[in-house]
């Protein structure tokens, strides 16, 4: 993996920058299909149709067509522990909603969850030297402060409908990322 190679992602399955944004394509799904039920109107079919085109814009980008894998950045040297604790404050911070918000505020535990995952993502732009990482994570954090603000403010649907923005915006930025 040294040398810059052009090949479809799907030939290079095993590179990191493959198959780790299965991972953020899979989370962006689970963002839209787990919250267009709270949308009203003909909104939930639009967002399980804007879904399937994110995803397929999203397989053509990373796995299906051609491209230049430049030869990977080296990796922070504390990568490995920046990965593990990100994902672990981002599994407390989900967690900790019930004390900050209490149960009467359940509805917004989706924005929470949008929150906490950009926040996560924050550290890997510098331990795995990959901008994306900064872009994705700063577009979740701005996407999950308005759904906790609207939830609190205003309304379920409101939290719903942005979230399913973040999961459409997650798919829409790997697969722009993949160049």
């Amino acid at each position: 993996m040294d040398d810059p190679v052009t090949a479809r992602g799907v030939e290079r399955a095993a590179d990191p920058r493959v198959w780790g944004s299965a991972i953020g394509a899979a989370g962006g799904c689970v963002f839209v299909l787990a919250n267009r039920g709270a949308l009203a109107g003909p909104a939930p079919a639009l967002a399980l149709l804007a879904c399937v085109a994110a995803l397929a814009f999203y397989l053509w980008r990373v796995w299906w067509r051609r491209r230049t894998f430049p030869r990977p950045a080296p990796i922070g040297r504390w990568a490995g522990l920046v990965y593990l604790a990100s994902v672990a404050g981002m599994l407390v911070l989900i967690r900790l909603r019930r004390l900050a918000l209490g149960d009467a505020h359940e509805h917004v535990l989706p924005a929470l969850i949008v929150l906490a995952v950009g926040l996560h993502f924050l550290p890997f732009a510098r331990a795995y030297r990959t901008p994306l990482f900064a872009r994705l994570g700063l577009v979740l954090v701005a996407l999950g402060v308005v759904a906790l603000l609207l939830g609190l403010a205003w309304t379920a649907t409101a939290t719903s409908a942005v979230v399913v923005l973040a999961g459409l915006a997650m798919l829409v930025l790997i697969g722009l990322w993949a160049g």
